[in-house]
């Protein structure tokens, strides 16, 4: 599964197909729902949206448009990888009781049906993929919709990014980010893996690496966020300091980007619970762009977890228990 995360670089550059009147679409407040890997990049778009606008941007993974978001008439973005997720066709149904305009992103099934229907916008992606391993078509997809509503230039970033995350990987399993990741998932092994951040941008990365180590390695991850974390979360290293230690690993996420009590807090945090339970850190890049930080932290992530499914002997593309959900769910 490595050539599917180093397959990033292509996915982001990627033709994509959209609707005829696409680049017509414009909004002042936006809402995106979406769920497990496809949700993930409407907290992608939010972030890259924050640093060039002062729109309003809503994200929610749930079934229902909240009220206090109802009263900004919000352009509603729906993002489902399959097409078919019950969470996101459900806030379909709400944004058309109340008259909202929405589009889509989607690699097809109901979610595109409903959109060629119904004379919505929308951009459709390759399908055939796990969602989570469509990070790149979906990034790809949010970025071309903030390039038509906010006249930012993230498509063209995205050339740069992919020629960079190129460089990264050129060496596939013997590439110094691939070695990186092996060494964080020596150090996590059969721990549960607690990831703390202290920024937006480290909280996003935070989040992926969180849902990918679940669903790759099949193994527990939690996250954390500073300074949050401080006022409750830290006391609970104070217990069982034998069975923290054994079972438990804190990773850091950290970012040149924090605020100066944040860095001091990390610290803080080190010298606190250091001896209570391993801790390793991971320093994002000091790169010119959101984008190119991203993806290469996020290229990282996913080869800790696809590495941690291979050393625990788990299969990365095994999905039975959520299937299972599902069936149930519908019954």
């Amino acid at each position: 599964m490595l050539n599917v995360a180093f397959d990033l670089k292509n996915q982001i550059i990627s033709d994509l197909e959209y609707s005829s009147n696409l680049e017509k679409i414009s909004y002042e407040n936006l809402l995106i729902m979406g769920m497990g890997g496809s949700g993930i990049a409407g907290d992608v778009m939010k972030i890259l949206s924050n640093e060039i606008s002062d729109k309003n941007i809503f994200v929610q993974k749930d079934y229902s448009i909240p009220k206090q978001v109802k009263k900004f008439k919000p352009l509603c973005l729906f993002i489902s990888y399959s097409g078919n997720t019950e969470e996101t066709l459900s806030g379909i149904s709400d944004a058309k009781i109340n008259n909202f305009d929405w589009i889509v992103i989607s690699s097809g099934g109901k979610l595109i049906d409903m959109a060629n229907e119904e004379g919505k916008e929308y951009i459709k992606i390759p399908s055939g993929l796990q969602p989570r391993a469509a990070f790149g078509y979906l990034t790809l997809a949010v970025s071309k919709i903030i390039d038509i509503a906010e006249g930012s230039n993230y498509l063209s970033q995205l050339n740069d990014v992919s020629s960079y995350i190129d460089k990264l990987s050129e060496k596939g399993e013997k590439s110094n980010i691939n070695q990186l990741s092996i060494d964080i998932c020596e150090s996590i092994n059969k721990k549960t893996v607690i990831i703390y951040s202290g920024t937006d941008m480290s909280k996003v990365v935070s989040s992926r690496w969180k849902t990918q180590i679940n669903e790759n390695a099949k193994s527990k991850a939690y996250v954390g966020h500073l300074p949050e974390v401080h006022h409750n979360e830290i006391l609970s290293w104070d217990a069982d300091e034998e069975g923290s230690k054994k079972n438990y690993i804190v990773i850091m996420i950290r970012d040149q980007n924090e605020h100066t009590q944040i860095k001091k807090r990390f610290e803080l945090t080190k010298d606190l619970i250091g001896e209570k339970v391993d801790i390793t850190e991971v320093n994002l890049p000091n790169q010119e762009s959101t984008l190119k930080t991203l993806l290469e932290l996020v290229l990282l992530g996913d080869l800790v977890s696809i590495n941690l499914a291979a050393k625990l002997t788990v299969d990365p593309n095994n999905i039975d228990t959520i299937e299972k959900l599902k069936k149930l769910l519908g019954e």
